[in-house]
């Protein structure tokens, strides 16, 4: 299902209903997809949109195309160089040519082969330890939200991060001075231009594209009007964040209970007469243990995409560099 009102583009949302399906099985190696035109079609949405979407797939070596044939899914390596670190076949096969032309340009400068491998060992671990020792501020409208940010990025880089709420912001809680004592400053696009009235004109913030759980959206978004969902988290900002997302894609007949905490016995009671439950990541393990097994759960987050994933890691080699003049 594609939410037109949702406000993240419609090329992502057929990208990840394709992932989706690879992940569930619908979709197995080998298989044909439907061509731009007949998901197009299926989709009631543009041509241009699905070509987008597949473009960024095969890119990310996902699908493959075959002239004449069509596009297929492509069979995922087991490599465990790129197991590990989570990178697509093509994405892998471009990072190797730039290693190889950067190899040919070392050996003629008379190194050896191993010479250039061990440079590039020594290299890498002075990066990672230069960006270990930065400090980035990650902010958002929830300690919820936050949280999730910082374990995505936790993943792709080794720095010491600040967790700070927008209300902590605007209360004064967390001075801006604080904030300019930080390398950088990461928020999200929809709260860039709140933190940087507090920062001022800084360089240190830099902005995120972020995507909701498309598949919890689209749940929700089938839910009838006037469905009563009962949704469990640390913060009532998380709730009322919700409730803004719920109203900006026309979903504002569901009404939300809210049941702010992660005490079993308070959210059993809480979540009792309820078939729908939306659950904030942390405390999903807690609305799992009290739920009964007619209870549909949604996990509920937001998470940065990977475009600017990989932007915020340039950022901080470069700020390493800066540190370092």
């Amino acid at each position: 299902m594609i939410v037109q009102k949702l406000g993240v583009p419609i090329y992502l949302q057929v990208k990840a209903l394709i992932l989706d399906k690879i992940k569930t099985g619908y979709y197995k190696h080998g298989d044909k997809l439907p061509t731009e035109r007949q998901l197009s079609e299926q989709l009631g949405i543009s041509r241009n949109t699905v070509s987008a979407a597949y473009k960024e797939l095969l890119l990310e070596g996902v699908l493959e195309a075959q002239q004449g044939r069509g596009t297929f899914v492509r069979e995922q390596t087991t490599d465990p160089m790129a197991a590990g670190a989570d990178v697509a076949g093509s994405r892998l096969e471009r990072a190797l040519k730039v290693i190889d032309a950067a190899m040919v340009q070392v050996v003629e400068f008379g190194f050896t082969v191993e010479q250039f491998a061990t440079i590039v060992a020594i290299r890498a671990k002075e990066k990672t330890f230069d960006v270990r020792e930065l400090r980035v501020a990650i902010v958002d409208c929830t300690l919820e939200y936050v949280e999730r940010f910082i374990a995505q990025l936790g993943q792709v880089t080794q720095v010491h991060f600040e967790s700070i709420t927008l209300a902590e912001l605007m209360a004064g809680t967390v001075k801006p001075e604080f904030l300019a004592a930080c390398d950088l400053v990461v928020t999200t696009m929809e709260h860039q231009s709140d933190v940087a009235e507090i920062l001022g004109n800084s360089t240190k913030l830099m902005a995120v594209a972020t995507t909701p759980n498309l598949e919890a959206v689209i749940k929700l978004a089938r839910l009838p009007a006037g469905t009563e969902v009962a949704v469990v988290a640390k913060t009532q900002e998380f709730v009322n964040a919700l409730n803004r997302l719920l109203t900006k894609i026309g979903c504002n007949g569901i009404k939300l209970i809210p049941c702010v905490g992660n005490d079993r016995e308070q959210v059993k009671q809480c979540i009792a007469k309820h078939n729908v439950i939306v659950t904030a990541e942390a405390v999903q393990q807690t609305v799992r243990q009290a739920a009964d097994e007619t209870q549909d759960i949604i996990t509920f987050y937001y998470e940065i995409d990977q475009g600017s994933l990989q932007q915020v890691v340039s950022r901080l080699v470069a700020e390493s560099d800066k540190a370092k003049e």
